[in-house]
């Protein structure tokens, strides 16, 4: 990198995520993410529920009882649900039907009748066909698309007044990086995070703001062997010689609470805003 006369060597961040996405062990081994996600919707939508977050995260956006929220990637809708209680309209694109399924009755059961669906990728989104302009665009935790780039200039297109980001910062799950070399004999290669996100922003001339926060996640599993399927399911792994190696790591780190397992997990997040400014 040359620095004082000038020029300064330009990294091609999107290039760096597109094959760090590409390279990543989780899309290695779970070929179809949509249907992955179709399989686990109901036992995301309950773990969502034990581990509710989303007032913290609602309480850092700039919203306002006549603003129009688009929430990308929403699931079962963790974050859609409370701020449809608190905003005019939400949209929601989100790929897995099951997910879906999950949100349109848990929307129900709040009375909320002021959500829209749209059962796509956002890859595959036409802004002006699809949707329109939202005061506010929301994406967390859903940011597996390959041309980040392009996805990211789409959200800003369609936003009249922010963007807020929510992404892993450093390393998500410890369980992921111990297990992967015992099961696939390689280093685990876990998913670009937020500061890609952040450099890809800088290079598109949008300088975000980004606050870093921790916090605890707990899985829950009735019983050990529910635990076992679930991670065979998690690292596409199903032979008895991998069952053995999940067994022995979770019969070690399970903490047994109220009759039920528990995994506990601290994780570090980065949520990255920015407004728009005016022309």
């Amino acid at each position: 990198v040359r620095k004082g006369g000038g020029m300064i060597r330009a990294i091609d961040w999107n290039k760096r995520w597109m094959e760090a996405m590409e390279n990543s062990s989780l899309r290695t081994c779970r070929e179809n993410m949509t249907a992955f996600w179709n399989r686990r919707a109901r036992r995301y939508n309950e773990a969502v529920k034990r581990n509710n977050r989303s007032m913290e995260m609602i309480s850092k956006l700039d919203i306002d009882p006549a603003y129009t929220v688009l929430d990308i990637g929403a699931g079962p809708g963790t974050l859609t649900i409370p701020l449809a209680k608190r905003v005019k309209h939400v949209t929601v694109v989100e790929p897995s039907s099951g997910m879906l399924v999950c949100l349109k009755e848990n929307a129900r059961s709040e009375g909320l009748e002021n959500i829209t669906c749209i059962n796509k990728r956002w890859e595959d989104i036409a802004p002006g066909v699809d949707l329109d302009e939202h005061d506010l665009v929301i994406a967390s935790y859903s940011l597996a698309m390959l041309d980040m780039e392009e996805a990211l200039s789409k959200m800003n297109r369609v936003a009249r007044r922010s963007v807020y980001l929510f992404d892993f910062a450093g390393g998500r799950m410890k369980g992921y990086s111990e297990l992967w070399p015992r099961l696939y004999g390689e280093e685990f290669r876990a998913k670009p995070d937020y500061i890609y996100l952040y450099n890809i922003l800088y290079e598109m001339g949008i300088y975000a703001n980004v606050e870093i926060s921790k916090t605890e996640f707990k899985e829950r599993f009735s019983s050990l062997n529910e635990a076992i399927e679930e991670w065979k399911d998690n690292l596409g792994v199903s032979t008895p010689e991998a069952e053995e190696v999940i067994g022995t790591y979770l019969s070690a780190n399970l903490v047994e609470e109220d009759g039920a397992f528990y995994l506990k997990i601290e994780i570090k997040s980065a949520m990255i805003w920015w407004k728009k400014t005016d022309g």
